[in-house]
């Protein structure tokens, strides 16, 4: 059975690739003013410029964009490889990625200046904004507000179950992210102001900041500005065009763009300093180390707060970072499913340290055994189908210890190759797995799975019944034989 959790599959969701990428250099984007920071400017660039390819080769990461802010100023940005693996277009600090839920951050500044002109209060219901939003008439709506979106404590699951909306719990009561709290904020922002989102951001944040390149929707000129996504394997995935803006999950923007944003963060200048200090103070509790602002994660290094926010489109990932009393951050932008695991050297090359957020998002390394095991296991599937995984598993196996191959990493691989038809390929990794993992019921589960893709259906049939006997509650099992029974053996 593929496992429900979005996090329990995330930790081993890229690969170690074989290919290096080549580096396009751009201009900055903003022109250091003192000698000091253009000292620190090239120092930095010069570490980056050697050290990102170096990590995009091992992390099989096709193209990615990178800014630097020293002392609140842009003081470094360049894009290296390729925004398409099959055109060979090369990334510059220009062009735009797809950033998700790095629009997050964006919408909460926009929304700050409305209410620091008196447009908007931060702490009044929002059903007195929206009227009628459907949560079945769950009368708790009436304690939802812009503050609780913000820092995502509204109750409300991270994105509704099919057309339904619920208040999972008591809105204030504990964090729990959720981007539906972000599209009912944007509601009751655009029956506000009379604007769509993007016309909103636009007036209040892209326009006075420079932000050209940036929005909430597809426009046609990201045909040939936009990078393309690309799977674990770096094989390039259909461009996503949303033609309608999402608060929450549908930015596109550059890494120059991004930048001029994280520099307004570290010295504003569309909103007044005590309000942006409001902005990142912490206002719930996420983990020990780690709370919610408005709008930002917060995270605390010694004596230091930092900012900071992740965007994952599954096939384009990025990082943002920023320390206000350092003035300094990071900007990292990836045409990859494997791009969030290359920002954790990059953010410690650049601003020093371990940061907690990296841990609390799972964040893989790039160059961990499981990235190795999954990418060689899928590719030899997909090659050579049973013969090539079954060297492959031999040569992995000398390799790495046993602990290296998890019950979620086989199981993640031996889906993958049934997506692909190679049902007897998946079959032999799921094999191991049950071998490695004889107790687990789910385990049985999916390699029963594999045997019915492949047509196998005695063996289906006995390996869902094992599964029943340790988990005699598993549905998806009893449904399954129920279904064999009525099919003929071959």
């Amino acid at each position: 059975m593929i496992p429900g959790v979005k996090r329990a599959i995330a930790g081993v969701m890229a690969a170690t690739a074989v290919r290096a990428a080549a580096a396009q250099s751009v201009p900055p984007v903003a022109a250091v003013t003192s000698p000091a920071a253009v000292a620190t400017a090239d120092a930095g660039g010069a570490k980056l410029e050697a050290l990102i390819p170096e990590l995009m080769a091992k992390g099989g990461v096709p193209g990615l964009a990178a800014a630097v802010i020293r002392g609140g100023a842009i003081v470094w940005s360049r894009g290296f490889g390729v925004a398409s693996a099959a055109s060979g277009r090369p990334v510059t600090a220009d062009t735009v990625f797809e950033a998700a839920s790095l629009g997050q951050p964006i919408f909460a500044y926009a929304v700050l200046r409305l209410a620091q002109r008196g447009g908007f209060d931060l702490d009044r219901a929002l059903p007195a904004y929206a009227p009628n939003y459907d949560v079945n008439g769950d009368q708790r709506i009436w304690r939802i507000t812009a503050r609780r979106v913000l820092c995502h404590t509204t109750g409300f699951p991270n994105w509704r179950r099919g057309s339904e909306l619920t208040i999972d719990f008591d809105p204030g009561e504990k964090f729990s992210y959720s981007e539906e709290g972000y599209a009912y904020l944007q509601k009751a922002v655009e029956t506000v102001t009379g604007l769509p989102l993007d016309e909103f951001v636009q007036r209040e944040v892209f326009g006075p900041l420079g932000m050209a390149a940036s929005s909430y929707v597809w426009r046609a000129a990201y045909e040939t500005t936009a990078a393309v996504g690309h799977d674990y394997l770096q094989q390039p995935v259909p461009r996503q065009a949303p033609a309608n803006a999402n608060a929450a999950s549908s930015l596109y923007t550059t890494v120059s763009d991004y930048a001029r944003f994280l520099a307004e963060m570290l010295h504003p200048t569309l909103l007044d300093p005590a309000t942006v200090a409001k902005m990142l103070r912490p206002e719930v509790e996420v983990s020990r180390g780690l709370a919610w602002g408005l709008g930002w994660g917060i995270e605390q290094v010694g004596a230091r707060s930092f900012f900071w926010q992740w965007g994952d489109n599954v096939t384009s990932r990025g990082f943002a970072i920023g320390c206000r009393e350092m003035g300094d951050g990071v900007v990292v932008l990836t045409d990859s499913e494997n791009g969030l695991s290359l920002a954790p050297p990059i953010v410690a090359a650049v601003l020093g340290g371990t940061h907690p957020a990296f841990a609390w998002l799972e964040v893989e390394p790039y160059d961990s055994p499981a990235r190795t095991i999954r990418e060689r296991l899928v590719r030899a599937g997909v090659a050579n189908g049973e013969r090539g995984v079954y060297r492959t598993l031999k040569e992995l196996e000398r390799t790495y210890p046993p602990q290296a191959f998890t019950e979620p990493l086989l199981n993640t691989v031996g889906y993958e190759l049934l997506a692909k038809k190679r049902p007897e390929a998946a079959a032999l990794v799921l094999e191991r797995n049950v071998k490695l993992y004889p107790k687990s019921w789910n385990a049985y589960d999916s390699l029963a799975e594999a045997y019915a893709a492949d047509g196998d259906v005695r063996s289906a049939i006995r390996f869902y019944k094992k599964s029943l006997a340790i988990n005699p509650d598993n549905a998806n099992a009893k449904a399954a034989l129920r279904k064999l029974r009525g099919v003929k053996p071959r």
